[in-house]
């Protein structure tokens, strides 16, 4: 028997469209400039990608429960599989990140900052067992959280900053299934893969029909969304955070036509926690270490605020990126990946 622990952190959820490739404004308000508008988020929508209904109730919610074997399966004999949720959770430092709260001294700037968002996709994800040998979780479908072997997290409850067109439900869980045994590491990619990463998200089931996590149909979801203000004086006080691919070519067939092929900057991070246990731990993201070195207090002229994984966002990104692992020359990961230094197990 093994036992899981739920950890439970809120924060909520913005909708935004951003119609252009990498293109990005700030949220709550439609941009001219940008073409991006906003909307609610939530549960299974078709027609427009603009409005979006709230799920009536959250995935990451309920009392501790505990995982367990079934015992042999009655045909092969083998242990039967045992139920996992991997726990997620997101820090600034040792502190927990939450909405409506000031956290200082972040990025080279040494700047105070406030979360107006925090979503990610998860796909691709396997445990590591006491041989060493990669097990896939499989996860199940859920109709909200789950889909194909991918998950969106979600840490935005809808107060203070991300008030804007949001609800209070969160989902800070992975939950599948692993064959019965000793699990000492996991594995996974920080985005979706190429199959689900240019569907169409007016008609595409839970969660990828998050608008606020959309591009557009060529260059796929946003993997990444972090948004904050910083202590500028408005509208320069916003700073946002986009990890999605790029260099995706469709035969010029416009940002409605999806590729045929991966892009050419993937921008997938591949994040390994070894001597962590994911039945009992929790997955950490800190906020803070994305901002190492970045400062989060300008931005190129003519740009969307922030670094939105586009080429003109040279600036905002080049120093960001190797702290996902990630080589911005190339879009792609450097060394495996293995110097990101963002996630860690606890």
């Amino acid at each position: 028997m093994i036992e899981t622990r739920w950890a439970t952190l809120g924060l909520g959820v913005a909708m935004m469209v951003a119609p252009g490739c990498g293109d990005d404004g700030g949220s709550g308000q439609s941009s001219g400039s940008t073409g991006e508008v906003t909307g609610s988020t939530g549960t299974p929508t078709t027609g427009s990608p603009t409005t979006e209904d709230p799920p009536a109730t959250s995935s990451s919610s309920g009392d501790p429960t505990t995982a367990d074997s079934t015992g042999a399966d009655s045909t092969t004999g083998e242990p039967a599989d045992i139920d996992v949720d991997l726990q997620f959770a997101v820090r600034v430092g040792e502190d927990d990140a939450a909405c409506g709260q000031s956290y200082a001294g972040i990025g080279a700037s040494d700047t105070t900052i406030e979360f107006l968002d925090i979503r990610f996709f998860v796909s691709n994800v396997r445990l590591v067992d006491d041989g060493g040998n990669e097990v896939p979780l499989e996860m199940p479908d859920d109709g909200e959280w789950q889909l194909e072997g991918s998950a969106l997290l979600d840490f935005e409850d809808g107060s203070g900053g991300c008030s804007e067109g949001t609800t209070a439900v969160t989902n800070t869980v992975v939950s599948g299934t692993v064959p019965d045994g000793t699990y000492t590491g996991v594995r996974f990619d920080l985005g979706l893969p190429f199959e689900q990463n240019h569907l169409a998200v007016d008609t595409a089931d839970p969660p990828l029909n998050t608008t606020a996590m959309f591009w557009n149909w060529a260059a796929g979801y946003k993997f990444v969304r972090i948004d904050i203000q910083n202590e500028n004086a408005a509208p320069d006080n916003r700073w946002n955070f986009h990890l999605g691919s790029q260099g995706c070519d469709n035969n010029d067939g416009g940002p409605t036509v999806p590729p045929k092929a991966e892009c050419g900057r993937p921008g997938r991070p591949a994040i390994a926690i070894d001597g962590f246990d994911p039945v009992t731990g929790t997955i950490v993201l800190d906020a803070a270490a994305i901002y190492t070195g970045v400062d989060i207090t300008t931005n190129t002229a003519m740009t969307p605020p922030g670094c939105q994984s586009f080429m003109p966002d040279v600036a905002e990104c080049e120093d960001l990126y190797p702290n996902l692992g990630l080589d911005w020359a190339t879009g792609d990961c450097a060394n495996g990946c293995a110097d990101q230094a963002i996630f860690s197990g606890e």
